[in-house]
């Protein structure tokens, strides 16, 4: 008896265990959260050999800007990282399958035994240009992830609280709606633009507007097609009524 209740027991730690292990795996979020990672870097590939690869810093993201945290960095911002095994990208915004000279990229990096390794990721990016590069190109249906780690990039590590909503057509950035694929966006808005709530709410009520116009057109629409009908239908039966009224006089 005391078995059954022991595997039970584990059985149900198992249960509990495995949803939350699998969400803490998220790789945008071990990088948000600056966890296991002793440098966030945007930059771009210096050099690439068959045994390692070199990364040149352009800038630091500062997710904990602290006196330790900077004596990790390189005094030349140059990170060799030995290619104990074949190093792919994470997310490559051009769809690269091989690392290459001049690549630019944000990787997670971290120190061990005195020498550099990717914590989380390395990702080819468009620009090196942390307050604007991305992960893919901008499209009506974007990535949840991948703009959640643009953003974060983009603000220096500052914005960190993101959620969507269930089906992934919504983002937000503290509660704030942030992006809606109704919204039909031509390009990324910018963090200057995420931040002004004005902003933001005039699009949300654009959409909405847009929402009753098109509800309305439709029923107008509608409402049109069922008078026409009964229109035929009238018509129709006043033709028979008035076929029937001439054969009664024909008969007379």
């Amino acid at each position: 008896m005391r078995e059954k209740i022991l595997i039970a027991v584990m059985l149900l730690l198992l249960f509990l265990i495995q949803p939350q292990a699998a969400f803490a795996g998220d790789i945008e979020d071990l990088i948000i959260q600056n966890s296991n990672q002793d440098i966030l870097m945007v930059g771009k590939v210096s050099h690439v050999s068959r045994d390692y690869l070199v990364l040149k810093v352009t800038d630091y993201i500062n997710v904990e800007l602290n006196e330790a945290s900077i004596e990790k960095r390189e005094e030349d911002h140059r990170y060799v990282v030995p290619k104990n095994e074949t190093i792919t990208y994470n997310w490559s915004y051009h769809q690269k399958e091989q690392v290459e000279e001049g690549d630019c990229v944000v990787a997670s990096l971290k120190k061990t035994n005195g020498k550099w390794e990717i914590a989380h990721g390395l990702f080819e990016t468009d620009s090196d240009d942390y307050r604007t590069l991305s992960f893919e190109p901008f499209q009506w249906n974007l990535t949840f992830s991948k703009t959640k780690l643009k953003y974060f990039i983009n603000s220096d590590g500052q914005m960190k609280e993101f959620s969507k909503n269930e089906n992934a057509t919504e983002f937000y950035y503290k509660k704030r709606k942030i992006y809606d694929t109704r919204w039909n966006l031509k390009k990324y808005l910018t963090i200057e633009e995420i931040t002004n709530s004005e902003k933001l709410k005039a699009m949300d009520q654009k959409v909405h507007v847009k929402e009753q116009t098109s509800k309305s057109i439709k029923s107008s629409d509608v409402k049109r097609k069922v008078l026409f009908v009964i229109d035929i239908l009238l018509i129709i039966g006043l033709i028979a009524a008035l076929k029937k009224r001439g054969r009664k006089k024909q008969k007379i």
